[in-house]
């Protein structure tokens, strides 16, 4: 595997304060996320440097000043959660990064898109969104309306179904690689409440709050795609990859375990596109 660029330090406070570097798939520490940005943004530099930039799901922040330091001109954070917002902007006070270069909302992404104007961002990250909104082919039909140039996307795949949560094992028996190839799309059932963050639209099933998560074959992904005119490329993840790996090998605690970050991408249950209009 090459050497992978250093973007975020090890001794940055967007990985110190990260609640999430230990969980399974995608990790934040400092391997993964540094890793992530070579593959998605600076490898895409020319989506990257000197763009206006609208980071969907932006947490705190992380890729957003990571397009910064790569250059981005302006970075528009939005997320559903007021808190992330809140620590977003203390990181980015405290990096002392421009107050001009950037802006933080915290809104319903459905209701902020719907409101802007076509065209209003030169590029558009959605990185790790899509999965977790019940209607990702209207997020994606309303990214492709505000996004001039670009749409960098990153999502789990219906095969992700078969290897996480409590009915992982039932899905596990019923799909197969043909099923897989076919343009349809999962829906299961996850825990609303994550590290720091609720997901929207839960609702009661047997006395516990349960949300949804959205999984569209890779063959669902590329119709849609092609639907919305849009010319797409699929981010190439062989640099980090470190085995051959397929779902089959994401099954168990132990499997889970033992596994390299970067096998969710080659196992084909997580992949990433760049979308050009």
């Amino acid at each position: 595997m090459k050497k992978i660029p250093v973007v975020i330090a090890e001794d940055s406070p967007f990985l110190t304060t990260e609640t999430r570097q230990t969980r399974w798939a995608i990790p934040y520490n400092f391997e993964c996320l540094n890793a992530r940005i070579d593959t998605l943004l600076t490898r895409n530099l020319d989506c990257v440097k000197g763009k206006k930039i609208l980071d969907i799901g932006s947490h705190i922040g992380t890729f957003a000043y990571s397009a910064l330091k790569l250059g981005a001109e302006f970075v528009q954070g939005i997320d559903a959660e007021n808190k992330t917002i809140a620590r977003g902007e203390k990181l980015f006070q405290q990096a002392k990064i421009p107050a001009t270069r950037y802006d933080f909302k915290a809104d319903d992404v459905f209701r902020y898109l719907e409101n802007l104007a076509a065209g209003s961002f030169d590029t558009v990250l959605c990185l790790g969104v899509l999965y977790y909104t019940v209607e990702p082919y209207r997020l994606l039909k309303l990214m492709r309306k505000v996004a001039r140039e670009t749409i960098l996307l990153d999502t789990f795949t219906a095969a992700y179904a078969a290897v996480q949560g409590k009915d992982a094992a039932q899905v596990y028996q019923s799909l197969d690689e043909e099923s897989l190839k076919l343009p349809m799309m999962l829906t299961a059932m996850t825990q609303p409440e994550k590290k720091d963050y609720r997901l929207p639209h839960s609702f009661p099933h047997r006395d516990a709050d349960v949300s949804l998560i959205t999984l569209p074959t890779r063959a669902l992904l590329e119709i849609w795609f092609q639907s919305l005119g849009m010319r797409f490329a699929k981010i190439d993840w062989r640099e980090t990859q470190t085995r051959l790996c397929t779902y089959h090998d994401l099954v168990t605690s132990a499997q889970k375990k033992s596994s390299h970050w970067a096998d969710v991408y080659s196992s084909g249950i997580r992949v990433s596109y760049l979308l050009r209009k």
